[in-house]
């Protein structure tokens, strides 16, 4: 079986949260949590970063064309945790975004919905920017001609 060929490379950016769910009365200190095709990247911990933290940390995620599997592989899973100093961290809100627009377009900054089984949790603020493994297609400059070249004169 071959090795799935690399078509680029998609950079990701955690830059903040609002509105997370604050399962305690203290100020938490979240994490984000990023995977991409079984790759699974976390931020910083934002120490007292409560409802709102900020993180601005850059992941870089390679991008692969592989026929049978390329649903499944455009399918960008985000997640908020509170980190717990003496039991498992808690989950705060989990969302998906389909990539498939960013490699097209090439960028992507908007919010992403997070919910858990009880409803919406918040909201997490990513940029992300496609780089391409092969050459821009040529761009073609517009015409000098202003009328119609498939009409005669």
């Amino acid at each position: 079986m071959s090795q799935p060929k690399q078509i680029g490379t998609l950079v990701v950016v955690v830059l903040k949260a609002r509105h997370l769910h604050q399962p305690s009365f203290y100020k938490q200190d979240p994490y984000a949590q990023v995977t991409l095709c079984g790759q699974t990247k976390k931020t910083n911990v934002a120490p007292k970063g409560g409802q709102h933290p900020e993180w601005d940390d850059e992941f870089r995620f390679p991008v692969y064309a592989d026929p049978g599997k390329d649903r499944e592989n455009r399918v960008l899973e985000v997640a908020c945790y509170k980190q717990e100093t003496k039991a498992e961290d808690v989950l705060l809100g989990r969302g998906t975004v389909d990539i498939e627009e960013t490699l097209k377009a090439g960028e992507y900054d908007d919010w992403v919905q997070l919910e858990t089984s009880a409803g919406a949790r918040g909201e997490l603020y990513l940029e992300m920017t496609f780089y391409a493994n092969s050459p821009p297609p040529p761009t073609r400059r517009p015409s000098k001609l202003t009328f119609d070249r498939l009409t005669r004169p």
